[in-house]
């Protein structure tokens, strides 16, 4: 920039237009380059503003740079000036962005230092606490911002409501607590279709089947085009068929339940909407796989053209198989663990499952009426095996099955945590951690 340039720019006039459009434009299209130019330069001649900074780094943080969003956040938290509780905020927001829960609890705790009055702040502390394992505390916190929002900005507890609902969902409240706390944000808010389809959902894995019908239709009547909408109903109206039939054949709920069919599928979809389903857990395995374990795997198969490709289950195995065919013989001590399991081909998968139904009094730790998915062997006689409401469970001949981990995508997870790898998942609740967590 020439000194003319310069000069006219220093014009407090002229910085403050920039300004202004560089917020107006961030409001209207937050991603366009223009905004982190305009910011830039206010800041060349005027770089201790620090509500510019923020600007940058929201900026920066919309477009996928968190290293420099950080960088810019912290700089202004290092001032110490007036713009310092937005830039906790702005930590705290972009440590709930990259699943780094401990580090958004202490913001959280930051922030509140400086200011206890707005709701969302205590909000957000509750949200931190659950995903850091303070379960109870956690959603009490939640409860109690709330109720502070209520007594203190009547007109935001609609977006309260919806809130609490959310964080109760991402740090895996049961559906007894979710249910009731959707319930009331859906009667203040009717429009938040988010929220009402995790609650038709829940009302699956509640097992009230009119209620969640009623609410899929009345969902599809205002998204029409909506497939998450279509499922629900579909699912719905497939389960209450299943339970009907069940019912001519002496089978109650109860029977059932004891598949977790029902229950399996919410997890799926909840953690699906996490971003910490199986297929996510797998993307972020292939990021950290050492290289001696990767070279032990056989390259991914489709197994929807395979002759007898129903054998191989739907609850983790088929995606398994799409990801790599399984592991060469005597390879899984590649893996790092105590016990050398390595992962089934397909066509292992196959063979297996038709010598178990050719001959089940030969194999009667495989029983007929049970729900089972093999998904890994030591090549020594034991089994890692998928069973009722998507447990990992260890198999071996004449002993009970040893629980392993709460499903397959936590297996996985813990790998990519041993790999180096960043682990998004909320703590365990106490109740439910794995065994290969503790």
């Amino acid at each position: 920039m020439n000194d003319f340039g310069r000069t006219a720019f220093d014009d407090s006039a002229a910085v403050e237009r920039s300004l202004d459009l560089a917020w107006e434009l961030f409001g209207a299209q937050p991603t366009h380059p223009k905004v982190a130019e305009l910011a830039t330069q206010v800041l060349a001649v005027q770089p201790e503003r620090s509500s510019v900074s923020l600007l940058l780094g929201n900026h920066r943080e919309i477009c996928g740079d968190a290293a420099e969003a950080r960088r810019l956040y912290l700089q202004v938290a290092g001032r110490r000036d007036n713009q310092f509780i937005n830039a906790a905020r702005a930590l705290r927001h972009l440590a709930f962005a990259e699943r780094e829960h401990a580090e958004a609890l202490r913001w959280a705790h930051t922030v509140l230092a400086e200011e206890q009055e707005d709701w969302d702040d205590w909000m957000e502390l509750g949200s931190a606490q659950a995903l850091c394992g303070e379960h109870e505390d956690g959603w009490r916190q939640i409860d109690e911002a709330v109720a502070l929002c209520s007594r203190t900005a009547a007109d935001d507890l609609p977006q309260a409501l919806g809130k609490r609902a959310v964080y109760l969902l991402g740090s895996f409240a049961p559906p007894d607590r979710f249910v009731p706390a959707a319930e009331e944000a859906m009667r203040a808010d009717a429009a938040n279709s988010w929220v009402a389809l995790l609650l038709g959902w829940s009302y699956l894995v509640q097992y009230r089947f009119d209620d969640a019908e009623e609410l899929g239709l009345r969902l599809l009547r205002e998204y029409p085009t909506e497939e998450q909408m279509q499922y629900l109903v579909t699912t719905t109206r497939t389960i209450k068929e299943v339970v009907e039939k069940a019912h001519d054949q002496d089978l109650g709920l109860e029977d059932i339940r004891r598949t977790g069919v029902i229950e399996l599928a919410w997890r799926q979809l909840r953690d699906q909407l996490l971003g910490i389903d199986l297929a996510s857990a797998l993307a972020a395995l292939d990021e950290v796989l050492p290289a001696e374990l990767r070279a032990t795997l056989r390259p991914g198969v489709s197994i929807a053209d395979e002759p007898d490709a129903d054998q191989v289950g739907s609850m983790a195995a088929e995606d398994l198989v799409a990801w790599h065919d399984g592991q060469q013989p005597g390879s899984g001590a590649a893996w790092g663990l105590a016990e050398p399991f390595r992962l089934l081909s397909a066509a292992e998968i196959i063979a297996m499952s038709a010598e178990i139904e050719a001959d089940p009094e030969a194999h009667p730790d495989w029983p007929e009426n049970e729900i089972w998915e093999q998904v890994m062997t030591d090549d020594a006689g034991a089994y890692l095996v998928l069973v009722a409401f998507g447990a990992l469970v260890k198999r071996r001949p004449g002993h009970p099955d040893e629980p392993v981990a709460a499903s397959m995508a936590d297996w996985l997870w813990d790998r990519v945590a041993d790999f180096g790898g960043p682990d998004p998942r909320p703590a365990p609740r106490k109740a439910e951690e794995s065994p290969a967590r503790r």
